[in-house]
């Protein structure tokens, strides 16, 4: 089913997976503080951080399915911001159960961190960089169907954002959705869908107008999906469809056109290539903002250096497009927010339980709207453990 938010995701595979890693990681970045004056309160901008976790990666099969754990829970630590020291936790947990020709699965999602700093507007109260940001998910679904023949699928989601400080409680939101989809199996083209999914979003703290309508978004789209494997080393899945965002409170702008989601996975020797993208309405964290319509496009090659060690080189570019009412009078109605990154890295593993990860990137940020622009560079080293 697609575009969920950006939780771990299950354990590939059906063989007993248990990998649990402690992590460690040093970093220095050069604008921590994203050139926003209320963090910085006239320090320097740059600081150095340090992260230690713990990661989860854990599948247990049953003989009529699964239960699986993926994700990390972890804290960083700033020297000169130590106001921003924050848990990081993010953790997906779920079950998959075969009735008859069937699979049922169920799946919790839970997200703690500090909240996106690059989310704060001018008109954000300066004590906003403070917040922590809470997300839930409770996600299930149902797919019938053998190896041949029609595959019908049906699958039920709601996601939660909450927010810690009282002047962010705008950003809190709710979001169920529903997705239909009906599959066929194609042998000389692969599993070709059809899907209808339909979204409802609301802030349930957000002041609004006397006399309208709570702010949130409705969003509807239809489509065709693909999902083709040739061999070992070529794996593709993607959907085109069209969508639709209508907007609960008056003064906003709705929104029709094309949106997608694809990904697609190369596996050479010694190349691997990975490219994924999509473009979907989704509510926004940002002051105000109705709704983003959000477009994302990356892609990654990495290299391996014989068995041990490995090169990768990875580019995404992200453009929110944004939405707000006219009722709100210090917020932009239209705008658009647009960041830019690059990130080169490399890998080391000496031993099956040690590894050592070296990562340098850079990211811009460009926007028409009351929002700071900035650039940042980051350099990280991190050692993980096996146990």
């Amino acid at each position: 089913m697609a575009q969920q938010r950006s939780f771990p995701p299950r354990p590939t595979g059906t063989e007993r997976q248990i990998d649990v890693r402690a992590t460690a990681a040093l970093e220095y970045n050069d604008n921590v503080v994203l050139n926003d004056p209320r963090i910085a309160q006239g320090a320097p901008r740059d600081d150095v951080s340090a992260a230690p976790s713990l990661d989860l990666n854990i599948l247990l099969p049953r003989p009529t399915g699964s239960v699986y754990v993926s994700g990390n829970i972890g804290y960083r630590f700033y020297r000169r911001y130590s106001y921003l020291n924050r848990e990081m936790i993010s953790l997906s947990g779920g079950i998959d159960q075969r009735l008859a020709s069937c699979v049922v699965h169920g799946d919790l999602g839970y997200q703690r961190r500090l909240s996106d700093l690059s989310n704060l507007s001018l008109q954000d109260s300066p004590e906003s960089f403070k917040n922590t940001e809470e997300v839930r998910r409770y996600a299930t679904d149902i797919g019938c169907g053998g190896q041949y023949g029609l595959r019908p699928a049906v699958a039920f989601s709601r996601t939660e954002v909450r927010n810690s400080r009282s002047e962010r409680s705008y950003a809190d939101s709710n979001t169920n959705m529903v997705t239909a989809q009906l599959g066929l199996l194609v042998p000389a083209i692969g599993t070709v869908s059809v899907f209808g999914r339909y979204a409802d979003s609301s802030y349930p703290r957000r002041p609004v107008p006397a006399g309208s309508e709570r702010d949130g978004l409705k969003s509807y789209a239809a489509g065709l999906q693909l999902e083709r494997s040739v061999g070992q080393r070529l794996d593709f899945r993607g959907s085109a469809n069209y969508t639709k965002a209508d907007p609960k409170l008056r003064g906003t702008r709705g929104f029709s056109g094309f949106g997608f989601d694809l990904s697609a996975a190369y596996k050479g020797d010694p190349f691997t290539v990975l490219l994924s993208g999509s473009r979907s309405a989704e509510p926004s964290q940002l002051f105000f903002i109705s709704y983003e319509v959000v477009t994302t496009l990356t892609g990654s090659v990495t290299r391996q250096l014989g068995d041990r060690t490995s090169l990768s080189l990875r580019a995404s570019k992200t453009w929110r497009d944004l939405s707000a009412s006219e009722l709100f009078p210090n917020a932009p109605r239209v705008g658009n927010n647009d960041i830019g990154s690059i990130l080169a890295s490399a890998v080391y593993r000496p031993s099956r339980r040690l590894r050592f990860s070296l990562e340098g990137g850079y990211e811009r940020r460009t926007s028409n709207v009351q929002l700071y622009q900035y650039r940042a560079k980051r350099i990280n080293l991190t050692t993980s453990l096996s146990l």
